[in-house]
């Protein structure tokens, strides 16, 4: 009995073994050479997509670029122009079917084609669900699930016709992790992470490789453009601290290099940091635990407000700007030098 028991071990390891094995030679058949391909990156113009931006250049990329604020968008497309790049940029609201309808064709006009898509444009939302409005669950949805429904909607055509196309969706952790006091995000970001899963499910068949990135927190700078309720001040402190710790947060680099190396190899999905990737194994495998451990972290969160007080939402620069208190001015600062790294120069 023991030597059947040791070689159904055997047996067992050779098949996990040959599993990986597999799983290596597959990757390795969707490997494409990125050089002289064309990416169209929502919110490219700073913060975390300019980061994937110029780091698709350093591959050899041509850029197409696009975002609300024109200006910002347009000293992007100046400054990498300088660099010798080939990169077209337009304002664009990605939440908006018309106007991204429109930015697809002005790139297909211009280059031809579109060989990667990279959805990045999107919000933040930060305070108790329980002082939610809901048309802030209704902002939360339009700017983080439909900024990746509509740009996809309209590369799928041409993607779909050539049987070749990589998308890569920016969702987050906070897609896989009820994390307290973002529940407006979480609704955005479970809903685009279920999207980019279905999709890569559906879509492989016909060459269209999607990626789902789920990134930790990330240094860029994002506090300052973060919708915050309830006790606004106390809930951009903590929020800050968070994104501004390098124990907590990841450099936008980081996550760049993961955006771009999975557009090459066709990966279904990638963690970024070790602890993004084992709390979402944790929320899969243990969920009751993971409540139980989230709700001690909630604890020492900011106290909602009394029963069926709700919240307006606040941008985080409005309350940096109205706040006397030295700790968020201390936090904004660090804040505002994360930022100045992904700003176009």
């Amino acid at each position: 009995m023991a030597g059947r028991a040791s070689w159904g071990g055997v047996g067992v390891l050779g098949l996990v073994g040959a599993g990986l094995l597999l799983g290596v030679a597959a990757r390795r058949a969707r490997r494409i050479d990125l050089s002289g391909r064309v990416v169209v990156i929502t919110g490219g113009g700073r913060g975390l997509g300019l980061a994937i931006a110029r780091e698709f250049l350093q591959r050899g990329c041509r850029l197409a670029i696009c975002g609300r604020d024109g200006e910002v968008i347009a000293r992007a497309t100046e400054a990498f122009r300088k660099r010798g790049a080939e990169v077209y940029g337009e304002a664009c609201d990605a939440s908006d079917p018309v106007q991204v309808d429109a930015f697809v064709a002005r790139v297909l006009e211009r280059f031809g084609t579109i060989d990667v898509l990279v959805n990045n444009a999107g919000q933040c939302f930060v305070g108790p669900a329980v002082e939610l409005e809901p048309q802030d669950v209704e902002t939360a949805l339009r700017n983080i699930f439909w900024v990746h429904y509509h740009p996809t909607m309209a590369v799928l055509p041409h993607m779909r016709s050539r049987r070749f196309g990589r998308i890569v969706n920016i969702t987050s952790i906070g897609g896989k992790v009820p994390t307290p006091h973002q529940a407006a995000y979480a609704v955005g970001k479970y809903a685009a992470t279920g999207w980019s899963e279905t999709l890569s499910v559906e879509l492989a068949k016909e060459g269209v490789y999607v990626s789902t990135i789920t990134p930790p927190p990330l240094s860029n700078g994002a506090p300052l453009h973060v919708h915050f309720n309830g006790r606004v001040e106390e809930e951009f402190q903590w929020f800050t601290r968070s994104l501004t710790s390098p124990s907590t947060s990841t450099r936008a680099e980081r996550t760049a290099r993961v955006v771009v190396d999975a557009a090459e190899y066709g990966d279904p999905e990638r963690a970024v940091s070790f602890m993004s990737w084992l709390s979402a194994r944790a929320q899969g495998l243990a969920p009751n635990l993971m409540t139980r451990v989230l709700a001690l972290v909630d604890c020492r969160l900011p106290l909602p407000g009394q029963p069926g007080q709700t919240s307006k939402m606040r941008l985080g620069s409005e309350v940096l700007a109205n706040s006397r208190d030295e700790r968020v001015q201390a936090l904004g600062a660090a804040a505002i030098a994360d930022e100045r790294r992904y700003l176009p120069i």
